[in-house]
């Protein structure tokens, strides 16, 4: 006579109590914190040394067969060390999408439900924000859903190429930066020569890169920098780009410039 083992019937009963189990989605406004942080202060916070010491395994752990409720964000709340040896497995990269100063996540959710085969990466630096995100991807995970998405806080402006190789992502969104109106603060803008140059080597051939703004003047100088620098050319036909179409209302800034009936500027370069 054939019979179960008893550890397959153990491991079916905890399945359908995880199941019973739901965890909440983070409220925002116990998330809030000041809207903007200087990024050329200096990093106090750990932050890895090379790409080869970032664990993806980490921030997709389905992935890699691991707990997928456990959560890394680089926080006070969720640490992460950037100290041991890891896997060359798992700190080869899967990213395709990232968005820079993901705020909390819109976009990192949408791009997260329209591209299932695709993974996103938020970036942000302000670690309660982070955090939100983070428990908001748990909450998601639980019910299987947002195993393709994931968040860490960071100073991208000081660190990006030390999570990424070269020609590694496809797409990198920047929607609605601060614009740092004094001239003397021109150098904190997230778009500036210098930042173009690393995003072109980190993005694969014919990658793009999204910037939209409600600020003409931000986005005049977007235009600027991005048409002259030499690894880029400008996309004209932006209408036939469903990501861009995705990024218009997605992000929780943009949504605030639809209630607002502002405009928006967009721009979407291809690297050459």
């Amino acid at each position: 006579m054939n019979t179960k083992p008893e550890n397959n019937k153990d491991n079916n009963q905890i399945e359908q109590i995880e199941k019973k189990v739901k965890i909440q989605k983070p409220k925002k406004a116990d998330f809030r914190m000041h809207a903007h942080v200087n990024p050329l202060n200096e990093t106090l916070f750990p932050y890895p040394l090379n790409y080869n010491q970032v664990d993806w395994s980490l921030h997709y752990p389905k992935k890699f067969g691991k707990d997928p409720l456990k959560l890394y964000l680089n926080t006070l709340e969720y640490p992460i060390t950037y100290d041991d040896q890891v896997n060359p497995e798992c700190s080869q990269s899967i990213v395709d999408f990232l968005d820079i100063g993901c705020g909390f996540g819109g976009l990192c959710f949408a791009l997260g439900d329209n591209y299932p085969d695709k993974y996103t990466f938020g970036m942000e630096i302000r670690g309660k924000v982070v955090n939100f995100v983070g428990e908001k991807i748990r909450a998601l995970r639980n019910e299987g859903q947002a195993h393709n998405v994931s968040v860490i806080r960071t100073n991208t402006m000081r660190h990006l190429p030390q999570y990424f190789r070269k020609n590694s992502l496809e797409k990198i969104f920047i929607c609605f930066p601060d614009p740092h109106f004094k001239k003397k603060n021109y150098r904190r803008r997230i778009v500036n020569p210098g930042l173009l140059s690393e995003y072109a080597y980190l993005l694969k051939s014919n990658g793009r890169i999204y910037c939209i703004t409600d600020v003409e003047e931000l986005h005049n100088w977007h235009v600027q920098h991005l048409e002259k620098h030499k690894m880029f050319k400008r996309v004209q036909d932006v209408e036939q780009d469903s990501t861009a179409k995705l990024i218009w209302n997605s992000t929780e800034e943009g949504q605030k410039v639809e209630r607002n009936k502002g405009s928006k500027f967009i721009i979407v370069c291809e690297k050459v």
